[in-house]
Parts: C-alpha cells; sequence; structure tokens
C-alpha cells in the first residue's frame, strides 16, 4: 500500500522546518511547492532537505522522501487529484495568490473524484482559513458549494519557531528548535479524511481552535513581535541580541504578562471556553534567545501592518486588556516601536513610515486596528510614539542612529490629528528618567 500524500503550497521556514518533518515522521509523502526553483531542485537533488536543532552541538536531522515542484508546475493539476491531504504555508499575506492558484486545481480534482479532501493552513493568522476561503471562492464561485461539504479548510496553531531556510552544499537546511506543539481545528475539517483519520498524530485536533490560536498569536508571537521591534531600535541584527539586553528583556516580559492576562481574561468571557494551561514566562523569554535560531530581526519584524492590525498580536491582546479593565502600558509601548519600525529593506515598512508622516501615528494605528482615534489603546501608543520621538536625541542605546527623527517639516495634517500639544509632551515625560524606563501614565 503505497504511502498518503500531501501537496505543500510553500517551501519556507514553516513548510520545511516543521511541516514536512512532521508528515514524514508519520509516514507521509511530502511534495512541496516552491517559487524558487533552486529550492526546487536542490530538494529533488537530494530527495529531502536537513533539519538543524542545537547551536553549541548542533544535531542535524535528514528528512528524506521529500520532493518539491515549482508553482508553474503543468502537473499540479494531477498531483492536487492524488493528494490525500492539501496544506498552505506560505505567510497570511500570500493567502489570497495561493487561492487563485488552488482554485483551479480544486476545481479539476473534483471533475474527477467526490473523495473528500482537507487544506490545513499553517499560518500566524486567525482568519487563515477564510482569507484562503475567500480567494477560492472569488476565484472560482462553484467551489462555494463544496467548501464544508467535500473540501474542508481548517487552520493550524504551530509553535516550534524556524529561523532560517539556507541552500549548502549538501542541501536545503533548516535551522529550528525543538518545540512539536500543533494544533488544527477539528470543527472545521471534513470527517473521515486526514488529519481526522487520525493519519498525523502529531497535529492535536481541537475543537475551540480559536483558543489555541489565540493563545500562540498573542502570547508568544506578541512577545517575539515586542522583542524584534524593540531590538531593531537598539541597533541589534538578532532576536537573541535584543533579548541579552536587559530593558529589551524586562520591556518584552511585560508585554508577555500583559498578553498572558489578555487571553485569560478574554477566554474567561467566551462561552464554552475552558482555561488553558498556564505557560512559563521565563520558558517563553529564553526561546526568544535560543541559541539555535539567532532568529534576524528583519525577518521577525517584516510586515509591521499586519502585526499592527485588529486582532493580531499586539493590537488584539491590548484591545482585551482595555476590555478587562486594565491599561496594556506595556503593549502599548510595542505598538509604538511596531510604528516607528523603519527598515529601509522592508518596503511595507517604508511605506508606513509615508502614511505616518502624512496622517500622524494615531490615525495610521486607527487605520490599521479599526479603532476609533479617540480609543484609549490609540491615545496610549500615541503617547509612547511622540515620548519616543522626544526622547530621542537623549538615547544613547542607538549606536546605529535608527532613532534619528525625521528632519523633514511637520506636515499640519498630522499635527491636526494630534491632541491639544502644549503642555502634553512635558506631561508625557514627566517621572521618566532615561527612554528605556517603563514609565507610569497618567
Amino acid at each position: 500500500m503505497s504511502a498518503p500524500r500531501c501537496l505543500l503550497i510553500g517551501a519556507g521556514c514553516v513548510a520545511g522546518g516543521f511541516v514536512a518533518p512532521l508528515l514524514r515522521d508519520a509516514g507521509w509523502e511530502v511534495i512541496l511547492v516552491s517559487r524558487s526553483r533552486s529550492v526546487v531542485e536542490t530538494i529533488n537533488e537530494g530527495g529531502g532537505l536537513w533539519v538543524r536543532m542545537g547551536a553549541d552541538l548542533p544535531e542535524d536531522r535528514w528528512v528524506g522522501e521529500v520532493s518539491a515542484v515549482s508553482l508553474w508546475d503543468p502537473g499540479l493539476p494531477h498531483l492536487a487529484a492524488r493528494a490525500d491531504l492539501l496544506a498552505t504555508a506560505v505567510g497570511s499575506s500570500a493567502l489570497p495568490d495561493v487561492g487563485r492558484t488552488l482554485a483551479p486545481l480544486l476545481r479539476a480534482r473534483l471533475a474527477t473524484s467526490e473523495v473528500p479532501v482537507n487544506v490545513i493552513t499553517f499560518e500566524n493568522h486567525r482568519r487563515a482559513p477564510e482569507l484562503l476561503a475567500a480567494s477560492l471562492i472569488e476565484e472560482d464561485p462553484f467551489l462555494a458549494r463544496t467548501i464544508c461539504r467535500t473540501v474542508g479548510i481548517g487552520g493550524a496553531a504551530v509553535w516550534r519557531t524556524i529561523s532560517r531556510r539556507t541552500i549548502t552544499s549538501q542541501g536545503v537546511r533548516f535551522d529550528v528548535e525543538g518545540v512539536d506543539e500543533c494544533y488544527a481545528d477539528a470543527l472545521a475539517l471534513i470527517p473521515n479524511a486526514p488529519p481526522l483519520d487520525g493519519s498525523v498524530p502529531g497535529i492535536e485536533l481541537v475543537r475551540a481552535f480559536d483558543n489555541r490560536m489565540i493563545e500562540k498569536l498573542w502570547i508568544f508571537n506578541a512577545g517575539h513581535a515586542a522583542a524584534a521591534y524593540l531590538g531593531w531600535q537598539c541597533g541589534c541584527q538578532t532576536v537573541r541580541e535584543a533579548m541579552g539586553r536587559p530593558t529589551v528583556r524586562a520591556a518584552v516580559a511585560g508585554v508577555v504578562t500583559e498578553a498572558q492576562r489578555a487571553v485569560e481574561a478574554y477566554l474567561s468571557r467566551r462561552p464554552g471556553s475552558v482555561p488553558l494551561p498556564p505557560r512559563s514566562l521565563n520558558w517563553i523569554l529564553d526561546s526568544y534567545a535560543d541559541p539555535t535560531l539567532d532568529d534576524p530581526i528583519v525577518r521577525v519584524a517584516r510586515e509591521p501592518r499586519r502585526k499592527l492590525a485588529a486582532d493580531d498580536r499586539l493590537t488584539g491582546p491590548g484591545i482585551a486588556c482595555l476590555a478587562a479593565g486594565f491599561r496594556p502600558l506595556a503593549l502599548a509601548d510595542a505598538m509604538a516601536a511596531a510604528l516607528s519600525y523603519a527598515e529601509p529593506n522592508d518596503p511595507q515598512a517604508t511605506d508606513l513610515q509615508r502614511e505616518i508622516e502624512l496622517l500622524g501615528p494615531e490615525e495610521v494605528l486607527a487605520r490599521l486596528g479599526s479603532l476609533d482615534p479617540q480609543d484609549e489603546l490609540v491615545q496610549l501608543v500615541g503617547d509612547s510614539y511622540e515620548y519616543r520621538s522626544v526622547t530621542t536625541e537623549l538615547s544613547t542605546d542607538d549606536p546605529t542612529g535608527r532613532r534619528v527623527p525625521s528632519t523633514q517639516p511637520p506636515n499640519p495634517r498630522r499635527r491636526a490629528q494630534w491632541r491639544p500639544a502644549g503642555n502634553r509632551r512635558l506631561q508625557v515625560l514627566e517621572g521618566r528618567g532615561l527612554p528605556t524606563t517603563k514609565p507610569e501614565r497618567a
């Protein structure tokens, strides 16, 4: 009997560093779909890929019986028709494009077979299945009648961190840490089809999946993003380097603590939710500083617009904190740092800076987070952002000059968006000794 087959769209960090090894451990054949010709050729030359764990004494594991095809391969419809499971691991911003690619593949499969199939989205986004489904239906409205009937689309929350993919002389290698925790949405998938048939034991199927995704996104990813944005402002190159700075580590600890309180309060108000087992703060912080990863800041901090969206890793727990009755000061500072992220090689970051210059930070954040400009969270972030701008010249913790204020003349419209200035900056600065000191806001 032949092994079950998964067609996995994506060959990046999550696809190669987690999903492929997970499926191979369960005895599956894995076919990765990639845009990169060099990745496809290198994987096929060796018939697999490498996964590296450990820093001082790295352990390289060979994951065989993994192949790859180009995203434009004319044989994709045939592969999709023969697949027992479909999956994506491309980043949520790429899901609309994936939907346009996957729609004709599903249509061709359904034309020749009535066997149900599930699609799992291994993405860091609460609405990844909905984004994919919307794109599928937009591309081919016929598919609307098949979703939840013969095609299931469900999300997955992955706790493993994969820092990089490297093409070496031995093959494609993924640097990872050893966490294997993964949850998938049991209610969104078609029964009796993989993985609901128990054929992938490494995936824990849960009914309250959104709770698990919120936990991963709001707690782990919030702190990870905060470490990247705060570390970037200190001139750090990696998250590990940033976490080695006491002020950054303390600030990140504050973010994770607030996020944990936010998740607890949020779940306590959701009907049918049960408390999740607590996670150690030190374990989370140490995982960011894992020498195995040495995660580049530009990788973790990329796409700041998405990370500031309404229900994503920073704004989501911030809103939940205020709803629970406490002010998310650490999260607000991390959000201000995200608004200040101006990495020149990140197109989304540079576009965001232009928007802020035109509209002001509060208006931009309100639009990104679907908030009112007068919302308390927007005000807290605005205070922190303004404080950072005023104290830039006092900072001695920035050898790269990344926090140098703009030399462009103030934009009248931007100034009009801000709250009455006057003594506001003095009030913001009052009682703050150092730029890295977490203040008590009035």
